[in-house]
């Protein structure tokens, strides 16, 4: 009686696994997200510095941004997109630094303005701010307008209201003010 295979053939490899795995890793060197380098907060800070913005503002927002290259970029594209009498680059600044897609926010004032007759550029900008998703808000507020024929005011105030609301709370709940 044998125990043992008799023959020694070569090892064979699971060629299936193998492929599988190799497809599976080859698209993760470009999935990682690449770190912030110094070049993208000497471009933020200098960008915001001609705007207007004093150094150490700028210095602060580019150091405590994630991203700092997408902050100036929607500060820049505020400023360039609204009348400077309603909103200042640090109005700007202060909507940008704080909003979690600051690409976004000036995309969203942007296409209002160039759409739209816009009376208050800073209504437009804290809308857009307050926002979720900004670049539906402006795709809501335009298509409303066009398509509704509401005037920008009662469209800004529609398409902010428009969303999702808690529901199934219990009863006790008391929201912080």
């Amino acid at each position: 009686m044998v125990h043992s295979r008799a023959s020694f053939a070569p090892f064979q490899w699971p060629v299936i696994q193998i492929a599988t795995a190799v497809l599976m890793a080859a698209p993760l060197p470009f999935v990682v997200q690449r770190p912030a380098s110094a070049n993208d907060f000497a471009a933020c800070a200098s960008d915001l510095v001609e705007v207007g913005i004093e150094p150490s503002i700028a210095g602060t927002a580019c150091g405590q941004a994630l991203r700092p290259e997408e902050v100036s970029a929607c500060v820049l594209g505020v400023v360039d997109a609204v009348d400077a009498a309603d909103v200042s680059a640090l109005t700007a600044l202060s909507a940008c630094s704080r909003d979690r897609r600051p690409k976004e926010v000036s995309t969203c004032v942007t296409d209002i303005h160039t759409r739209l007759t816009v009376d208050n550029s800073f209504e437009v900008l804290n809308r857009c701010h307050l926002s979720v998703l900004p670049e539906r808000y402006s795709t809501c507020v335009v298509g409303l307008s066009d398509g509704a024929g509401l005037n920008l005011a009662d469209s800004l105030d529609k398409c902010l209201s428009a969303g999702i609301r808690p529901t199934g709370l219990a009863p006790t709940f008391i929201p912080a003010q």
